[in-house]
């Protein structure tokens, strides 16, 4: 599976299954991965990259910040992840339910 820095995906196991998140950095078979509130960019969630849905939505942003070595805010974090994820409390997204709160 192909994982890239700034992917949005969403996790499939353990206490956050359906939620969003952004992979901030990757480390063999885990990635780190932020919503920019309870799991921020400094204080990342490592994941098994095999309990993670792969989406193709990459934020170029991030990504771009992540490659030049620079730290992404939170707030950019989380303003990518309400764009493509949380249109409405209560829609689901591409069959998958997020958390937006």
């Amino acid at each position: 599976m192909d994982w890239s820095l700034g992917q949005l995906v969403i996790s499939k196991q353990g206490r956050d299954v359906r939620t969003a998140y952004v992979i901030v950095k990757i480390d063999g078979d885990y990635c780190y991965v932020a919503d920019g509130r309870k799991t921020t960019y400094l204080k990342p969630k490592k994941k098994n990259a095999k309990h993670l849905q792969v989406t193709h939505t990459i934020s170029a942003d991030i990504r771009n910040t992540l490659q030049n070595g620079s730290i992404p805010s939170d707030l950019e974090i989380r303003a990518f992840l309400n764009q493509h994820c949380c249109k409405s409390r209560d829609q689901e997204v591409a069959d998958v339910e997020t958390r937006c709160d």
